[in-house]
Parts: C-alpha cells; sequence; structure tokens
C-alpha cells in the first residue's frame, strides 16, 4: 500500500491546488473542523497554470490538478476539487462544465441570476456535487464526492455567502446556504462532506490522521 508521513502539530496537513481565494478558503474551513491544516500551493511555488478541464468527470478534473502539483511537491498531501450544479429542468448543461457554461456571467449575482431564470416555471430540484482528489508523490490516493440535494430559490436570499448559497435550499431545510450560520451550514456543504469523506478513509487506511 502506498505509505506517506505527516510531521506538523495538525492531524493532517493538505496543499490545495487551487487558484480560487473562496474555494480554498472553504476548503480550509471544512477541513480546520477536524484539526487539519489546508494551505494553498502558492504559499511554497510560484503560481502555474493548470492543465485545462475537461467534460469527462468531476473526479477527473480533480485528479489531474492533485496530479499536476503533487508531481511538483511530491511529499506533501495535495488535494483539489472539482464542483457542478445539475438542474433537472435543464439536464443538458452545466454539471460538469458548470464554471465554463457560467463564463458569461462573471459575478456571484450575475450567475445566480441566471441560474434562476433557467428554472423560472419548471421543475427547481437541483443536484450540486464536489469531487476532492488527494495524491501522494504524483499518484492518487483517494477521490471522494459530496452532494446536496435541494430546490433552487426564487430569489437570492442571505448574506453569509454569495452566489450559489444565495439561491441553494437543502432539501430538508426553508433557508438558503448563505442564511444559515457556518455551524448551520457546514452539514449540507458539498465540500465538507466530501473532505469528512477523505479524513475518514485516511484514519482507517493509514493511521495518520
Amino acid at each position: 500500500m502506498h505509505r506517506f508521513v505527516i510531521r506538523r502539530r495538525f492531524n493532517c496537513s493538505f496543499v490545495v491546488a487551487s487558484h480560487n481565494h473562496d474555494k480554498i478558503e472553504e476548503l480550509q474551513r471544512s477541513f480546520r473542523v477536524c484539526n487539519n491544516e489546508v494551505i494553498p500551493y502558492t504559499d511554497l511555488l510560484p503560481k502555474i497554470k493548470f492543465p485545462p478541464e475537461g467534460n469527462r468527470s468531476y473526479e477527473k478534473n480533480a485528479s489531474d490538478k492533485a496530479l499536476f502539483i503533487s508531481k511538483l511537491l511530491p511529499d506533501r498531501l495535495v488535494i483539489a476539487d472539482d464542483s457542478g450544479l445539475l438542474l433537472t429542468a435543464r439536464p443538458e448543461i452545466l454539471g460538469v462544465r458548470t464554471a465554463r457554461d457560467l463564463t458569461d456571467y462573471p459575478t456571484p449575482h450575475q450567475y445566480a441570476q441566471h441560474i434562476i431564470r433557467l428554472v423560472q416555471g419548471k421543475n427547481r430540484t437541483f443536484i450540486m456535487q464536489t469531487s476532492i482528489a488527494c495524491a501522494h508523490q504524483g499518484k492518487i490516493i483517494k477521490v471522494v464526492d459530496g452532494t446536496l440535494k435541494g430546490q433552487i430559490a426564487s430569489t437570492e436570499r442571505g448574506i453569509n455567502g454569495e452566489g450559489f448559497s444565495r439561491i441553494l435550499i437543502p432539501r430538508d431545510s426553508t433557508k438558503t446556504l448563505a442564511q444559515m450560520t457556518f455551524n448551520e451550514s457546514y452539514p449540507y456543504l458539498t465540500r465538507a462532506r466530501a473532505a469528512e469523506k477523505l479524513i475518514r478513509f485516511l484514519k482507517e487506511n493509514r493511521d495518520q490522521c
């Protein structure tokens, strides 16, 4: 079995392969709940252009980014994620192409309004998915998924978040994620759900976290 050694005061220390500040911040908060450290790869390396993302799967996109940085930082645990929103009313768009399909809507408010228009008068259910890949020494050691099902709100609501957070209502709630405190929203966050699966895997299989 692939082996590695982790050295620090945290349970686990991860390097995240991402240029997205909001994504990095959410991963840091999600992993910190279980006393795990996450730092951006740019703390250790100059900023590098990632290979272009494909349309095959969230898992493949996350794995490609994690492997890319892992080959440059082989002794570190490197994580990367890919996320997307799937609308029941419009299954032919978004999904694994979410970020690319929304390039014409550059601000969180603009793409949230676009999503609201897409489901107006239609089925408002959605599935949000995040895949997190973890690599070490240039090899993928685990890929985990976190999903959330619910309804798209008719208007943006809440101040604790932007974009999707203001329009996603979890299936067993009447609030959007942005109307919740972090502690309230944490159980619903797809990155948090995936992060918990990864930490559980590392604990069970490597006795390191």
